[in-house]
């Protein structure tokens, strides 16, 4: 009696360590993991910007490339030079097929464009679209380098971005004197499209910044907040950063990013209590979960020691002993009523696992047993017809000698591979099998040779039925039939003191060393979707009813065909192979 209040205490000290020590590793743990997963969500948010941008100046480049190719467009050439080229080209499909493929190049993107070609010493315009003019005001300037801005107070409809291309190119610090200079322009509407898309996945806005022009907003961006925002990056050193700072009385996460094709910075900001309140929400949480379990903990444990120890202790040896194999193994102790019950289903349980397992053991075997009937049951009923068809042939020019050999014949074949009720037979009777079906083949084909080498002291030997038969029937079909001349097959047989086997060889057309690997490795396959060919089911059945390492040994034969090595291994307890003695 005086144990239990001891082992009770003892656990009551170890309970309230736990708890301790968890608590202040939960504290100290917490801080450095809000610092690690700031640190993750900067990296995280700074990589979603950067394939941001990475879409946008895609998609860029992409405008700018079918610039540059439509600069190099031989139709467009011949435009440029359409009065020296008059005589040898038709002006106006020249013009028709270079606004053909202005719009082809307009419509091809996924982005809105515009694309307008000008010569300047002609003054004449090409437009994607017949309203689009040509901004003569960059006549007396060089051209820039790259993508320009075009504020919505320059003449603009809607502020956009201009890529300007001349040819030749060395006029380009001179558009005045250049024979054609290329236009494209497209909106900032499809960066906000792209932004859009971007924020329905993401929380905070995105917009664009540059030093000169300003910001370009999103739809929902804040304004107020973006001026802030602008105020606290630096200019751009070619990478994208990632910091927090406190603006309007919170932290934010700001994520810039520099594009490559327009010189602008892409911005996004996101709320960053927004993104730490689960994790300062689970810290509550724990805190006050752990109260509750050490509450809890100290009401139940008494109870628990009292109640279940000594049950569980006993239902642990029983189901130890059932685990030992100990099926007649049950429970006759009374405790409380809980246990009680639990016992009482702990001997239902063992009283039907004791009898399931007799039950399936027994179906095991009756369905190893119909599933050897099934493999021999897979017979070809185009055999059956090719002899009825011989037998008709033969009766209708009075051959009886062949009509009732070949009746014969079929009919032992038939009586043989129709008996259901054995699973095994005597290489004898398979033999005898193998003369019925090899003269069926021969009054057929007339061409074809046997022997058998079999010793008598094999002949009483006990096999599953049908398993030579399917080896000289691929013989037949797929080795002789597909060659010319006299065909033969040879059957041999011998016994050793580990395995006992039988070979099936011909001289047909044989196979190679790649065939055979192929072949070797569809019979060996566990399942075949398509239900499995002759060999494969041979190869199953006897793995199933000798050991592992018996099987189908392929190789080529000497005289040409292919050489079949059907290989039984003798188990440990001599149950198979066997002789019928």
């Amino acid at each position: 009696m005086t144990r239990r209040p001891n082992l009770f205490i003892k656990m009551l000290a170890i309970l309230l360590s736990l708890i301790s020590v968890t608590l202040l590793f939960y504290g100290l743990s917490y801080r450095k993991d809000i610092g690690v997963i700031t640190s993750q969500i900067k990296t995280t948010d700074l990589n979603h910007l950067e394939f941001l941008t990475q879409q946008l100046d895609n998609n860029i480049n992409q405008l700018a490339g079918s610039m540059y190719a439509l600069q190099r467009d031989p139709t467009v050439r011949d435009y440029e030079q359409i009065r020296q080229l008059g005589h040898l080209i038709d002006p106006a499909q020249t013009i028709m097929t270079v606004l053909e493929k202005l719009s082809l190049q307009t419509s091809s993107s996924t982005w809105e464009n515009r694309i307008v070609l000008y010569k300047p010493l002609s003054g004449e315009t090409l437009g994607s679209d017949s309203s689009l003019s040509f901004d003569s005001s960059v006549l007396s300037k060089p051209l820039p380098s790259g993508w320009e801005y075009i504020p919505e107070d320059n003449g603009s409809a809607e502020a956009g971005f201009r890529l300007l291309l001349s040819d030749p190119i060395e006029r380009r610090n001179e558009p005045s004197e250049a024979g054609l200079l290329v236009s494209m322009y497209f909106p900032v509407s499809n960066i906000e499209r792209l932004f859009d898309a971007y924020q329905s996945q993401n929380k905070g806005d995105t917009f664009l910044f540059n030093p000169s022009f300003g910001v370009i907003l999103s739809r929902n961006t804040d304004p107020e907040m973006a001026k802030q925002i602008v105020a606290t990056l630096t200019s751009s050193t070619g990478q994208g950063t990632s910091e927090i700072f406190s603006l309007q009385g919170g932290s934010f996460l700001v994520s810039s990013v520099p594009s490559s094709a327009i010189n602008w910075q892409v911005v996004h900001y996101s709320p960053l209590k927004q993104i730490l309140q689960p994790i300062r929400s689970s810290r509550y949480s724990f805190l006050t979960g752990s109260a509750i379990l050490l509450v809890m903990s100290l009401l139940f444990s008494l109870q628990l020691y009292r109640q279940v120890q000594r049950p569980v202790s006993l239902l642990l040896r029983s189901l130890n002993r059932m685990k030992e194999g100990r099926w007649s193994t049950r429970i006759h102790a009374k405790t409380n009523p809980e246990f009680t019950m639990l016992n009482e289903e702990f001997n239902e349980m063992a009283e039907k696992i004791q009898s399931l397992i007799e039950q399936v053991y027994l179906e095991q075997i009756r369905a190893k047993d119909a599933h050897l009937k099934q493999l021999q049951s897979q017979i070809n009923p185009h055999f059956l017809y090719n002899c009825l068809f011989f037998i008709k042939s033969k009766a209708v020019v009075g051959d009886t000698d062949s009509v009732e050999a070949m009746a014969l014949n079929l009919g032992e074949y038939y009586r043989y591979i129709t008996k259901v009720d054995h699973s095994l037979t005597t290489l004898q009777d398979e033999l005898k099998l193998l003369e019925n079906y090899l003269e069926i083949q021969n009054l057929r084909k007339q061409r074809i040779h046997y022997e058998m080498d079999i010793a008598d002291d094999l002949l009483g030997l006990q096999i599953p039925r049908l398993l030579i038969q399917p080896l000289v029937e691929n013989s037949i079909i797929h080795g002789i039939e597909k060659k010319i001349g006299q065909g033969f097959i040879r059957i041999t047989a011998s016994q050793t003191s580990a395995a006992v086997t039988v070979t099936v060889e011909d001289n047909g057309a044989g196979m190679t060393d790649e065939e055979i690997a192929s072949l070797y490795a569809r019979i060996s396959e566990s399942k075949r979707e398509d239900g499995g060919c002759g060999l494969w089911n041979i190869q199953q059945r006897l793995k199933s009813h000798y050991d592992d390492s018996s099987g189908l040994l392929i190789a080529s034969s000497p005289d040409g065909g292919l050489k079949i090595t059907l290989r039984m291994e003798k188990k440990e307890d001599n149950d198979a192979p066997n002789s019928a003695g």
